[in-house]
């Protein structure tokens, strides 16, 4: 119940992350490195719930580790949520990212750096990959012009594949 008061959670989140006190510690030590207040306190507690008991619940579970025994420390999911508040990173590349310091150890940012995880936000760039999708895939803009909205999510998705799912979103 404090927790979901304290960060503004529901109270299943909250129930969820302190099943057992090395989550409820490592869920903390991250909320609490970031000395914030407020609404903004509030946005980065449940983002740092939703990456705990989503991707990072999900390779624990892959690899049979409890939450205390990962490479993945609280400042590691810190400096990976400020990436992507920083536009740095989408949540698909995110989600590599925390999967490659999962195995590695390595800080998110350094990752990044390593292996160009970039958004590309360059619109002829963006643009060009828009228009290789376009053409490579005739139904599915027959079908978008239908009024078919998962044309448009297949789309989306195609210049993602094209991009290594480096390009900016929104900016598609």
């Amino acid at each position: 119940k404090r927790l979901a008061q304290q960060y503004g959670l529901s109270d299943y989140d909250a129930g969820l992350l302190t099943s057992s006190k090395a989550t409820a510690d490592y869920y903390e030590a991250a909320v609490e490195s970031k000395q914030i207040t407020g609404e903004t306190l509030e946005r980065f507690a449940k983002q740092a719930s939703n990456w705990i008991l989503g991707d990072l619940s999900r390779l624990l579970n892959i690899e049979h580790q409890d939450i205390d025994q990962t490479r993945v420390s609280p400042a590691h999911l810190v400096q990976l949520i400020d990436l992507v508040e920083q536009g740095v990173l989408g949540t698909t590349l995110a989600k590599t990212v925390l999967e490659k310091a999962f195995y590695s150890g390595g800080m998110p940012e350094q990752i990044v750096h390593a292996k160009g995880y970039v958004q590309i936000d360059d619109d002829a760039v963006v643009a060009s990959a828009v228009s290789q999708a376009i053409e490579s895939n005739p139904k599915a803009v027959d079908d978008y012009l239908q009024g078919k909205d998962t044309a448009a999510r297949f789309l989306m998705g195609q210049v993602m594949k094209i991009t290594g799912g480096r390009a900016k979103p929104d900016l598609v």
